[in-house]
């Protein structure tokens, strides 16, 4: 949701707007989307350890609304297939720009929303060096990813040195459980968003 939040208007923005320093934000954009998110975890964590909210969920999610691939294709959206002549024609009854974007860019831009939507979810569902980086060791407080890898670490199937004196015991039927479990969310979320995806194949078409 944070990512829809924040993609959605940067992109309509860089699209349709005319506004200083656009074209240095669309080039950090593009930087920080084909940046590997390896190369950003130490200092997103000096960042975070310094405000003493390491261990703590919601520096996490912050950090993952942030989604530059979702800006930058919501840019291309708004920039190829949302029509000119409805934007005018909006500004030309006096609409604002907010009006604009929440009025006639949003829902004419279900095939987008969906795009940014799946993406971003898979993204950050699949998340594994920032949770492990920022999130404490505890069960109750590590991402699905992290937690699986933990559990296989503390097998004696995959691992028996390090299961000495643990009490979890998992095994293959245990594991292959758990990884089908998290892949129920990614499933989920393809099938609705390609119901979407169907609908707004004709939506903002212009009549030749």
């Amino acid at each position: 949701m944070l990512a829809l939040i924040a993609a959605l208007p940067t992109g309509y923005a860089l699209a349709r707007l005319r506004f200083r320093f656009q074209r240095l934000i669309l080039i950090v954009t593009l930087l920080a989307m084909v940046m590997p998110n390896t190369v950003l975890v130490i200092p997103l964590f000096l960042e975070v350890n310094a405000v003493n909210a390491v261990g703590e969920l919601w520096p996490v999610a912050i950090i993952m609304g942030f989604f530059p691939f979702g800006v930058y294709l919501s840019y291309i959206h708004f920039r190829t297939a949302m029509p000119h002549e409805l934007v005018e024609a909006a500004r030309i009854d006096g609409l604002g720009e907010v009006a604009i974007f929440l009025r006639i860019a949003l829902p004419i831009s279900r095939q987008a929303v969906a795009l940014v939507a799946f993406f971003s979810f898979v993204a950050n569902w699949t998340n594994f060096f920032l949770p492990l980086a920022l999130l404490t060791s505890s069960f109750g407080t590590q991402t699905i990813s992290v937690g699986i890898q933990s559990l296989i670490s503390s097998s004696p199937l995959f691992n028996p040195t390090t299961a000495a004196g643990l009490s979890v015991k998992l095994y293959m039927p245990e594991l292959a459980l758990a990884t089908a479990i998290s892949t129920i969310p990614l499933l989920i979320v393809f099938i609705v968003a390609q119901r979407f995806l169907i609908r707004g194949q004709t939506l903002g078409a212009v009549k030749g």
